[in-house]
């Protein structure tokens, strides 16, 4: 038995070896490809160091002054593109879904993506992603379920998130295209250790282990100090600004270098300095994906990373300050140009520029300032004009206000502005393109969380989303969440009611048995657990308040089930589409004043909804309360009801008790008590 523990511990032993050397290698690989990426010719280093305006150190002119065009460029089309936050919709794919889950999910992620604030907003972090994989050909995201917990164990948050990676600590499948298709993905990030260890007693488990044999190895004299990040690579950003990078530097609070692999079936931690696997979990996500989304706006043949859009330009952005450059110096050497000096002749210490200065000397002519030709100062614009040219062609990006044709004219031609946009927006659009599947890469794994770790407390049983105005819970009222409808069982008792009292019964009591008679269209219960079913509290989905002003979204279990898929709308995040949205708007309120069109609506039963209509424009405007500036009109009833379609009266539509004489409503109507299948609200049957 003895010899049979100790095999099965080698071989244990030997497993484990055997994972940390396939991890290892996996390590060695991408993070050698991307030290040849910082470091080649015109690489990250290289291209962080032009986006922060810093010259080579071997820089031939006496002026160092920086064209900040490739900053410009990048925030421009980030501003662009990333003005506001995007307008997506959830969609039903079958399997149990349907539109009204589907809107339930769009307001639970709707509101996640504004609670999504870890390290940043949203925004700030889509800008980020953005701006990265303009520089640096790609940008990987971390998707993934955040819960934090107090003190007392209380959960203080529990959501999606989104965290946006360096790309220089990221590294996966050499054969893969794509993320989404690798067979691993590595990221490289330093934890505190004593971060690993509250981690451990706060699940009550050993999630990552190991730790003992880490700190042992760390305070031992072969390594006394804990993973300085210096070490592994130099912060570009840091060093260009003169700062020390300090993760590693705090001997109070130890930190110690984790590579995971992420897998679609597990994920594995390990420490390539002390040799040990940390930790070796199943993906905890049903989704089954790895948790991380590419932001690739070039992708290339034979590189996943894809293709730098700043990379094959740096040649333009470094002639283009040799030119600035070179200019200033012969501006200097106009302005304070060299003096020929006859030897012997002057005294040279007496030599300076300034008002009222004497030179002593023994000739005139001692003393002679050097004449350039002046051909830099010449070509100057010429060459200048082109180059900037060149590099707002190459980088697709003509929104500044130059011509492509003499930069030095303010006068542009009517067909040069048009070729101008036309060139921006077809870039633009190419870039929506691939915003647009990396949104819903990540969104479609939020869906899959919600899904999952929603509602996995199981204290609780449904949470509530407060919808602030009408514009927000309209799309649900819409679909019913809030209508009350009247059941043929309550009509049938009321006729029971009313027959054995020979159909003496008043208006309130009659208005009174209908509104108790009432259930929500789309009930919401409030004890579901509860046995007796008298003593069940029932609501609708969806409560709307007395003054019309927010609204209450019960949301349940049941709202997950299903397949869906989730389609964003980038071009709501750019620049003018505020103003496109109410152009489109304007154009339908102008055409439902021709006769014709609301003639043929009207013949297909429909009727335009101009007030809805006009608080759309409203609120893209800025107005976000234009409802409050609406009122209901007060019209007088009509006696008898108009004519419905074909010439019959709503009277003759609704139809009687059969046998029975016909109850008079509440109010004086002598409509009769009819089998409706939907009421809106709660104001009665009538």
């Amino acid at each position: 038995m003895k010899n049979e523990k100790q095999t099965g511990k080698k071989s244990s032993s030997e497993e484990t070896s055997k994972l940390f050397n396939e991890l290892n290698e996996h390590f060695r690989q991408w993070s050698e490809d991307n030290e040849t990426r910082m470091n080649r010719k015109h690489g990250w280093n290289e291209i962080t160091r032009a986006y922060w305006g810093q010259l080579p150190g071997d820089w031939p002119y006496i002026s160092k002054i920086t064209d900040p065009r490739i900053r410009t460029s990048i925030i421009e089309k980030d501003a662009r593109l990333l003005n506001k936050k995007p307008k997506g919709k959830v969609i039903p794919r079958g399997g149990g879904a349907n539109m009204i889950k589907a809107s339930v999910q769009n307001a639970v992620l709707s509101q996640q993506w504004d609670n999504a604030s870890f390290g940043g907003s949203m925004q700030e972090k889509l800008i980020v992603s953005s701006q990265d994989a303009r520089l640096y050909s790609s940008k990987f995201a971390y998707v993934y379920w955040r819960e934090t917990v107090n003190e007392d164990g209380e959960v203080t948050f529990s959501g999606n998130e989104f965290q946006p990676w360096d790309i220089r600590d990221c590294g996966m499948d050499a054969k893969a295209d794509h993320v989404r298709n690798a067979k691993w993905f590595q990221h490289r990030e330093w934890f505190y250790v004593e971060d690993l260890e509250d981690e451990n007693k706060a699940s009550g488990k050993t999630i990552w282990k190991n730790l003992r044999k880490v700190k042992s190895k760390m305070s031992s004299d072969d390594y006394k100090v804990s993973d300085r990040k210096d070490n592994t690579r130099t912060s570009q950003v840091l060093s260009i600004q003169g700062l020390p990078d300090r993760i590693g530097q705090d001997s109070s609070y130890p930190v110690i270098e984790v590579v995971t692999e992420f897998r679609e079936d597990r994920w594995i931690s390990f420490s390539t300095r002390y040799g040990e696997v940390i930790r070796d979990i199943k993906n905890p996500n049903k989704h089954g994906m790895i948790p991380v989304s590419q932001l690739r706006y070039y992708p290339i043949q034979d590189d996943a990373i894809g293709e730098s859009e700043v990379e094959p330009v740096i040649s333009l952005w470094l002639a283009i300050q040799a030119v600035l450059c070179g200019y200033l110096d012969e501006m200097i050497l106009k302005m304070r140009p060299p003096l020929k000096i006859v030897e012997n002749a002057v005294r040279i210490e007496t030599i300076e520029y300034g008002p009222e200065a004497q030179w002593l000397m023994d000739d005139p002519d001692a003393v002679t300032e050097m004449r350039g030709n002046g051909e830099a100062q010449r070509w100057f614009e010429t060459t200048y004009a082109a180059l900037v040219s060149a590099f707002n062609t190459a980088m697709g990006d003509l929104s500044q206000n130059t011509s492509s044709v003499d930069m030095f004219n303010g006068e542009k031609t009517a067909t040069e502005i048009k070729q101008v946009a036309k060139q921006q927006n077809a870039r633009d659009q190419r870039n929506q393109n691939e915003l647009s599947d990396f949104i819903t890469d990540v969104v479609t794994m939020w869906i899959g969380n919600n899904k999952q770790y929603y509602f996995s407390d199981p204290k609780n049983e449904s949470k509530i989303i407060d919808l602030i105005g009408p514009e927000q819970y309209e799309e649900f009222q819409n679909l019913g969440l809030s209508d009350m409808t009247f059941p043929d069982e309550s009509i049938d008792m009321i006729q029971g009611i009313m027959e054995q009292t020979n159909y003496e019964i008043g208006d309130g009591q009659l208005a009174d048995m209908v509104d108790a008679s009432m259930i929500p269209e789309h009930p919401f219960v409030e004890n579901p657990k509860e046995q007796d079913l008298s003593k069940l509290l029932v609501s609708p989905k969806l409560e709307i308040d007395e003054k019309q002003n927010s609204a209450k979204l019960h949301v349940v279990p049941q709202d997950f089930d299903g397949n869906f898929a989730y389609i964003v709308d980038v071009k709501s995040m750019e620049m003018g589409s505020s103003e496109e949205y109410i152009a489109s708007r304007q154009l339908g309120l102008s055409m439902i004043k021709d006769q014709t069109i609301l003639g043929l609506l009207q013949q297909e039963g429909w009727v335009p909804k101009v007030k809805d209509l006009i608080v759309s424009i409203l609120n893209e405007g800025g107005l976000n309360d234009s409802q409050r500036y609406f009122k209901k009109a007060e019209v007088a009833p009509v006696q008898g009801g108009a004519p419905g379609p074909g010439g019959v009266s709503p009277n003759q539509q609704a139809g009687g008790l059969q046998g029975a004489p016909t109850p008079q409503a509440p109010g004086g109507s002598n409509q009769p008590l009819g089998r409706p299948s939907q009421v809106s609200g709660s104001a009665g049957l009538f």
